[in-house]
């Protein structure tokens, strides 16, 4: 960039104050000490602004949500790294308020997309340890939700284990009021800190995010494999969604995939992007495009690794016209490969192959792909190997080269069904565990609800009572008779004066009132009778009730006019 005397200077290493061009490395402190001043006024000079990270389901490939996530438009560097000014961010007192313009400005930009009729997403934002601290984070949350008209339940707040863990009871407190009214909470990094299965037991979650440190090398890594399917497992059995964070590559989602992940963000989809950006993706409705996700089309794919091309193409030969899609390489890396590209059912390895030997490569299948059915087909292979993998699962059956044609293919087809009964079965359970949520939810909201209602009934009845009491001082008879004829309300005079041995209250009008007066109610004459009862004139007046109430009836007003001349 051009600084004011024409001369070129690179935008990290400059700052201009009034007339003066300040050297980022010949005075850092200065900088640093600036850039802190500047960084407090941000909010004031609106120069925050959100970008939104879409979250793809691995299961339609659609997008179903968006993390939001805070930067910063400097005027002199531009776009400011959030790795830059976040830290200065939480250690002062400026995350609470920017923490709170980061929950009002996601969910109004949310309700707009709604209102758009671009699909009902949610939306995740990050709390500080701060935010989680306040005594009034409830009132902010609510705030937020009232002020945009966004649904309780499209909002999700975003925890890292630390946070949860430094005061665990006020969160949990804090959390389930929030939980309550239907906003969802996540545990975010998930395995960078305590990683504690109390805490996911306690805390009132939804969903799990695995950090991007085990993302990255899920497809190298056996062991980071092994600990996100682990994680995945885990959170399924406590009724959690998992999100994976920092998908970058084909191979990764693959894995994921076929583990049960829920839904991936990261590069591989979608870079963090500007709010006119995401609308656009979700009025195109961009999807997540792979031959991983389930189109629909169950068609049953097979693969045949074994470095002997010849056998490789006998092979094809002999299965063509069976309907299945069959990948064939040379190699186990090339396996591995293919992988990570499409949805295997079936995975079928020769042993004596250079670099990886098949029962190797068939336990790392294993590792990276469960839910795949697992055969070798060899000539030569060492016998006790062979036997700890079948007894480990790793293999689930051992064919001998050379093979009988239609053996090969009745057990190929035995192969499928099994993998296909594996894969109802899971259905099953997830369709049971979605009804079961469903169910739970309703049940809540049922009690829920008779709760609010027997509190209404009671607060009705204390109401009723005080006026019952109030209308009982009133210095005149009155009678309230309902629609059916009933007394419903009576003053002490008006029991002084109709009340034989029996209470009004309760007893038909007919049964207690003089027969003038009862012909005088069911006509359609005067609104006033002049009336003698008991040696005394008295002035009746009748009104209609329910013109003010969701009550009907009439309600009689008794005057006394002084006794007979």
């Amino acid at each position: 960039m051009n600084g004011r005397n024409g001369v070129n200077l690179k935008a990290d290493q400059i700052l201009l104050v009034d007339d003066l061009t300040i050297d980022y490395d010949s005075d850092p402190a200065f900088a640093r000490n600036r850039f802190e001043t500047e960084l407090h006024g941000a909010l004031q000079r609106d120069e925050f602004l959100l970008h939104y990270q879409p979250k793809a389901s691995c299961k339609s490939g659609r997008i179903i949500g968006v993390e939001a996530l805070i930067r910063w438009q400097h005027p002199g560097r531009g776009l400011v790294a959030p790795g830059e000014f976040i830290p200065l961010l939480e250690q002062s007192e400026l995350i609470v308020p920017v923490g709170e313009w980061v929950l009002r400005t996601a969910c109004k930009q949310t309700r707009a997309w709604h209102e758009a009729g671009l699909g009902q997403i949610g939306v995740a934002v990050n709390l500080s340890g701060r935010q989680l601290e306040m005594e009034n984070l409830f009132t902010v949350v609510k705030a937020a939700l009232d002020d945009s008209g966004l649904e309780p339940g499209y909002l999700e707040l975003e925890l890292t284990e630390s946070y949860l863990v430094q005061n665990p009871e006020k969160a949990i407190a804090t959390l389930s009021r929030l939980k309550a009214i239907g906003v969802s909470v996540s545990v975010d990094d998930f395995g960078t800190g305590y990683s504690s299965l109390a805490y996911l037991k306690r805390f009132p979650l939804d969903v799990l995010k695995v950090d991007r440190s085990f993302i990255q090398d899920i497809v190298a890594d056996s062991n980071d494999a092994a600990i996100t399917r682990a994680v995945i497992a885990m959170a399924h059995s406590l009724k959690l969604d998992v999100v994976a964070e920092g998908v970058e590559t084909e191979a990764q989602l693959g894995l994921l995939i076929a583990n049960n992940c829920d839904a991936i963000q990261g590069y591989y989809f979608s870079r963090p992007v500007g709010a006119d950006t995401l609308a656009q993706m979700l009025r195109e409705d961009r999807r997540l495009v792979s031959k991983l996700l389930d189109d629909g089309s169950n068609m049953r794919t097979l693969l045949l690794v074994d470095d002997e091309e010849d056998i490789i193409r006998l092979l094809e030969l002999v299965l063509s016209g069976n309907g299945y899609r069959v990948l064939s390489a040379t190699s186990a890396e090339q396996g591995l490969t293919l992988l990570g590209e499409y949805r295997v059912d079936v995975v079928i390895s020769d042993q004596n192959m250079p670099g990886m030997r098949g029962v190797e490569f068939l336990r790392r299948v294993k590792e990276i792909h469960p839910d795949s059915v697992r055969m070798m087909l060899s000539g030569f292979t060492d016998l006790q190997a062979v036997t700890d993998a079948i007894n480990e699962g790793a293999i689930y059956k051992f064919l001998s080269k050379p093979w009988k044609d239609e053996l090969l293919c009745s057990n190929i087809e035995e192969a499928f069904r099994r993998k296909e009964m594996a894969f109802e079965n899971r259905r099953l359970s997830e369709e049971l565990h979605a009804a079961n949520t469903e169910l739970v939810r309703v049940n809540d909201e049922l009690r829920r609800h008779l709760h609010e209602k027997s509190q209404q009934v009671m607060r009705d009845e204390a109401a009723l009572c005080a006026a019952q009491e109030v209308l009982q001082l009133l210095p005149w008879p009155y009678v309230g008779i309902d629609s059916d004829g009933m007394v419903a309300v009576a003053s002490a005079d008006a029991e002084a004066l109709f009340a034989n041995e029996a209470p009004l209250l309760g007893t038909m009008a007919a049964e207690c009132l003089p027969d003038e007066l009862m012909a005088w109610i069911e006509s359609e004459g005067a609104d006033v009778l002049a009336l003698e009862i008991a040696g005394s004139r008295y002035r009746v007046s009748r009104r209609a009730m329910g013109a003010n109430s969701q009550s009907s009836g009439t309600l009689l007003t008794l005057e006394a006019e002084g006794p007979r001349a």
